[in-house]
């Protein structure tokens, strides 16, 4: 969700500016992934952005941006070890299924001929 950059104050369009791509994606409100999008917050107030800067280019009430940097996270080394297991599972997948479908694309096409 990209922000229109008329609507942020010259402080919020500042700090915008100076995110990249991914970054702005991850703080948004419609994050599906809290946690991820809770530390890129807190990463982001630790390095000195305004708790209304953060209002503004998040989309969340100021009293959500204040739970959020007071909330530690709880996940255990445990909990982010099976993630990144899980997320590197899920590559491994997706790249062993697009060589299938190539492998298959690429067989049909020898057929044709």
């Amino acid at each position: 969700m990209e922000r229109a950059k008329s609507k942020l104050s010259p402080k919020a369009q500042k700090a915008w500016d100076r995110l990249d791509g991914k970054t702005r994606k991850e703080i948004q409100k419609d994050n599906p992934f809290r946690w991820q999008r809770n530390k890129m917050i807190r990463e982001l107030r630790a390095k000195g952005v305004t708790v209304e800067v953060l209002e503004e280019i998040t989309g969340f009430y100021r009293g959500s941006i204040y739970r959020i940097i007071e909330t530690k996270t709880l996940m255990t080394e445990y909990q982010k070890q099976e993630i990144t297991n899980l997320v590197e599972t899920f590559e491994a997948l997706l790249h062993t299924l697009n060589r299938l479908l190539t492998d298959m694309a690429r067989r049909r096409d020898e057929g044709k001929h």
